[in-house]
Protein backbone atom coordinates (compact mmCIF):
# COMPACT_ATOMS: atom_id res chain seq x y z
CA UNK A 1 0.00 0.00 0.00
CA UNK A 2 1.28 3.48 -0.87
CA UNK A 3 0.96 6.43 1.51
CA UNK A 4 -1.63 8.95 0.27
CA UNK A 5 0.51 11.79 1.64
CA UNK A 6 4.05 11.02 0.42
CA UNK A 7 3.64 7.83 -1.68
CA UNK A 8 5.97 5.99 0.74
CA UNK A 9 5.54 2.40 1.92
CA UNK A 10 2.82 1.64 4.48
CA UNK A 11 3.21 -1.08 7.13
CA UNK A 12 0.46 -2.61 9.23
CA UNK A 13 1.10 -1.74 12.87
CA UNK A 14 -0.59 -2.57 16.18
CA UNK A 15 -1.60 0.39 18.35
CA UNK A 16 -2.89 0.21 21.91
CA UNK A 17 -3.73 2.28 24.94
CA UNK A 18 -5.18 1.28 28.31
CA UNK A 19 -8.52 0.08 26.91
CA UNK A 20 -8.25 -0.27 23.14
CA UNK A 21 -6.13 -2.29 20.73
CA UNK A 22 -6.39 -1.65 16.99
CA UNK A 23 -4.41 -2.09 13.81
CA UNK A 24 -3.66 0.68 11.33
CA UNK A 25 -1.42 1.40 8.37
CA UNK A 26 1.59 3.58 9.21
CA UNK A 27 3.89 5.13 6.64
CA UNK A 28 7.54 4.31 7.34
CA UNK A 29 8.60 7.45 5.46
CA UNK A 30 6.44 10.30 6.86
CA UNK A 31 4.65 8.61 9.79
CA UNK A 32 1.09 9.14 8.49
CA UNK A 33 -1.43 6.77 10.08
CA UNK A 34 -4.54 5.45 8.32
CA UNK A 35 -7.05 3.25 10.13
CA UNK A 36 -10.61 2.17 9.32
CA UNK A 37 -12.19 5.23 10.98
CA UNK A 38 -9.92 7.68 9.16
CA UNK A 39 -10.53 6.06 5.77
CA UNK A 40 -14.33 5.94 6.34
CA UNK A 41 -14.43 9.61 7.31
CA UNK A 42 -12.36 10.61 4.28
CA UNK A 43 -14.65 8.60 2.00
CA UNK A 44 -17.75 10.27 3.51
CA UNK A 45 -16.15 13.70 3.19
CA UNK A 46 -15.30 13.16 -0.48
CA UNK A 47 -18.82 11.89 -1.18
CA UNK A 48 -20.30 14.93 0.54
CA UNK A 49 -18.04 17.32 -1.40
CA UNK A 50 -18.98 15.60 -4.64
CA UNK A 51 -22.69 16.00 -3.93
CA UNK A 52 -22.17 19.67 -3.01
CA UNK A 53 -20.32 20.41 -6.28
CA UNK A 54 -23.62 20.57 -8.20
CA UNK A 55 -25.18 23.02 -5.73
CA UNK A 56 -24.82 26.70 -6.65
CA UNK A 57 -24.79 29.42 -4.05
Amino acid sequence: MDCPKCKGMMMLERFSDFFLVFYAWKCINCGAIIDRTISNNRRKSLTFRGSQAGVTR
